[in-house]
């Protein structure tokens, strides 16, 4: 296909040349082997004598003069596809979106400033408007059209090449449009492959010609491509956030990685960087310092030659603010100093509230914690009504017979269906064997009679091995736990575990069940060749559960000095992450994890009833500040195909922390509060997309420029452009033909020709 300015040379190579006189380019070849073998005869015999190598140069020189002649005479002419001058239009798309405005040209230039360099100051647009109406637009996520280079900002969060040339096709759809200019870095971040348009742009003979502006790979930089934590926290929690870093050039590098609460840093590491290319993570822990939404600024230090600064920050938004307390039925079998102590180590911790049942006698039971008289009056719930309203079961030393096999089936249900947690301490009753009690724990239940004679009896029998003193051994998974993390620092941790006492006694309640996970286990006696566990957890259902083999962690706050939290500290994590797993009865769950100005933001409310299953009757409104404190209501729509799932979606413009509050009116018209209003934030950050991959994809200009029938360009070679387009078939190309035998550079070889035949005969003295 021909694409650029026709000539001799092009002419031979397409085989488009022709004579206007009408000979065939055969008949031609047939003239010129004539004249060669015409000028061989003449040089049979000369008036002087000549070697053959002098008799081949005139021969040739001779001959070359008289094929030049004839050539010109016959009237050559190239037959080609041109634009006729201003009658075709021609779009010119500038990417105008954040990675424009990367610094990774010659002379640290940032791509935009390239742009503008070559289509303004050094006239391509100019050059392009003498055959083509030019209109040119901006793009990013959405796109317009632009008068001049003022126009362009380097501002848009999000690429899309389909979505500009799909509104550049229907603005100029009516116009005869000769071709598409798309110059762009082509870091395309949305999720639809712009070549399948340009294909569409090709087979209606519209070519789309792509400039690639960066560089194809990003030298230095590192970048953060992921952070995760916990969306909402808490009072006094510690949670780890994770961070994904990815990297060109740093391979070795150690860097360090901060968390700052505004100007105050509130948590760092030094981190060594892997194999370039690779996304490795890596975890900081944070405890949030004050009750209330709190944006956090995640920075990675910059280091030296880093070309892209912008993606070595990140902000993520936790949810510290004052929350109703998570509610623990804790049921004991009797008056024991684990129980006194647990109920100290939960007091003063606003996040919890522990409703206790305690049995201190035959048939006799006392209540604390309650909120109301009714409260636990007539001993363990017997409907899920009321069971469903406590988010975790504690159990201490209770017999199987306290419960009926109806309540026991409703603890099940309680953590399989609601969600909840159960944890059981202290001696478990062999009769729980069989009960779906057994079915929720983490350890399986063995009867005392299966177990070995040294692990009998355990601390009832006094020096017996299972009742002496022992420090427990935290596991791997215990160690970095945040269940049983006493500091953020690794080895801060490992002290503070280290100066805690002795525990007094195991439970031996069996072997620690597939997928359960041992947190902390005796350092000596073992089962089934197995360290006994003493803390173990798992998953069951939508729930958890969680064992305690011993009744002497009392011994961790009692031996220690006053001043000591660690005890607190354990219990309270440990309850915290019994309860959170427990859903409310409304739940809003956002699609993403941040969100940038000019995202949808598309809001889930999954409502549940009074026995905590989907509510398909109810009526939803959606409340909205945005960082302005403008105030919005939306109604909620149930989706058919979802039970208890209503949804609603709005566009955020302002970067900052969006707040949102869920009233439900249930078709019970319930009025406590706790079930009919929930409250969300997120917030609106600047963003990282522009600036991950953010290196040049030739490949993909490429591909769009090869399906429609146009070219690519980098940089270096944008000056042939223009050429390029004027002579690229199009629809409204016309057909032309043009003359060759009048190019000055035929005349000039044919002068020069007749000089050398001259001067080389005066030479040899010939005629």
């Amino acid at each position: 296909m021909q694409s650029v300015e026709p000539n001799l040379f092009t002419a031979l190579a397409e085989g488009n040349l022709t004579f206007a006189y009408g000979i065939s380019p055969l008949w031609f070849a047939l003239l010129v082997v004539l004249i060669i073998a015409a000028v061989w005869l003449t040089y049979l015999k000369t008036t002087r004598p000549l070697t053959k190598a002098w008799k081949t140069f005139f021969i040739t020189v001779r001959s070359a003069v008289l094929v030049l002649l004839l050539f010109c005479l016959l009237r050559p002419v190239v037959t080609t596809t041109q634009i006729s001058p201003q009658e075709t239009y021609l779009g010119v798309l500038i990417d105008d979106s954040q990675s424009m405005s990367i610094a990774d040209m010659p002379g640290e230039r940032s791509r935009e400033s390239l742009v503008e360099q070559a289509l303004f100051a050094d006239g391509l647009l100019e050059e392009l408007g003498e055959s083509f109406q030019i209109r040119s637009f901006r793009f990013d996520s959405s796109t317009q059209r632009i008068a001049d280079l003022n126009d362009l900002a380097q501002e848009g969060t999000a690429s899309s090449i389909d979505q500009a040339l799909a509104y550049v096709d229907d603005q100029l759809r009516s116009l005869p449009l000769g071709g598409l200019v798309v110059i762009s870095d082509g870091a395309d971040n949305s999720a639809i492959d712009p070549a399948i348009r340009a294909q569409d742009f090709g087979n209606r003979e519209i070519p789309l010609f792509t400039v690639g502006i960066g560089q194809e790979e990003i030298p230095q930089d590192i970048g953060i491509m992921d952070v995760s934590s916990a969306k909402t926290v808490l009072e006094g929690s510690v949670f780890n956030v994770q961070v994904a870093l990815n990297h060109r050039g740093y391979e070795g590098q150690e860097v360090q990685l901060s968390i700052m609460d505004g100007d105050t840093q509130v948590a760092s590491d030094v981190v060594t960087l892997g194999a370039e290319g690779v996304t490795r993570r890596f975890e900081l822990e944070l405890t949030p310092e004050r009750p209330e939404l709190i944006v956090y600024d995640l920075q990675v230090e910059l280091q030296p030659g880093e070309i892209i600064p912008e993606n070595n920050a990140y902000s993520f938004l936790v949810d510290n603010t004052a929350k109703a307390p998570l509610d623990v039925l804790y049921i004991e079998g009797h008056p024991r100093n684990e129980y006194k102590f647990i109920r100290r180590a939960v007091q003063g911790d606003n996040s919890l509230r522990l409703a206790t049942y305690l049995q201190t006698g035959p048939e006799k039971f006392y209540r604390q914690g309650i909120e109301s008289p009714t409260e636990l009056s007539s001993g363990f719930p017997r409907d899920k009504e009321t069971l469903y309203q406590y988010e975790a079961i504690m159990l201490g030393d209770i017999e199987e017979s306290f419960f009926t096999p109806e309540q026991l089936q409703l603890i099940e249900d309680f953590v399989a269906e609601r969600g909840g947690g159960l944890l059981v301490g202290g001696m478990v009753d062999e009769d729980f064997i069989d009960t779906p009690i057994a079915d929720i724990l983490p350890v399986t239940l063995v009867a005392e009679n299966f177990l070995p004679g040294h692990l009998r009896g355990g601390i009832r029998r006094g020096t017996h091995p299972t009742g002496e003193l022992f420090f427990p051994r935290l596991t791997r998974n215990g160690e970095f736990s945040p269940l049983l993390r006493l500091s953020g620092d690794d080895a801060a941790n490992r002290a503070a575990w280290g100066a805690l006492p002795e525990l007094q006694g195991v439970y031996v309640n069996g072997r620690i069940k597939p997928g359960a996970t041992v947190l902390l286990e005796h350092p000596l006696l073992q089962y089934q060749n197995q360290p006994l566990p003493i803390i173990a957890s798992q998953r069951f259902g939508s729930g958890r559960s969680m064992s305690i083999a011993t009744a002497s962690t009392w011994r961790w706050q009692m031996m220690m000095p006053y001043e000591d939290q660690s005890h607190e500290t354990l219990w309270r994590q440990m309850l915290r992450w019994l309860t959170v797993s427990a859903p409310e009865r409304i739940t809003i769950n956002f699609d993403r994890e941040f969100y940038n100005v000019g995202d949808e933001v598309n809001v889930t409310a999954t409502v549940l009833n009074e026995e905590y299953e989907p509510d398909n009757d109810a009526t939803l409104w959606m409340q909205t500040v945005n960082p302005l404190d403008q105030v919005t209501d939306t109604p909620m729509e149930w989706d058919i195909t979802e039970d208890g799932v209503y949804r609603s979606n709005f566009t955020v413009q302002d970067e900052g922390v969006f707040s949102l509050l869920v009233d439900v009116a249930s078709a019970a018209g319930e009025a406590n509060p706790d079930s009919t209003e929930k409250t969300a934030a997120f917030v609106v950050t600047p963003s990282l997309r522009e600036y991950t991959n953010a290196a040049m994809d030739a490949g993909l200009l490429s591909r769009m420029a090869d399906a429609s029938g146009g070219r690519y360009f980098n940089w270096q070679n944008v000056a042939d452009l223009p050429d390029t387009i004027q002579y690229t078939p199009n629809a409204y190309s016309t057909e032309e033909q043009i003359d060759l035998w009048d190019r000055p550079w035929l005349l000039a070889l044919l002068i020069a020709l007749l000089c050398m035949d001259w001067i080389a005969r005066r030479m040899k003295g010939l005629s």
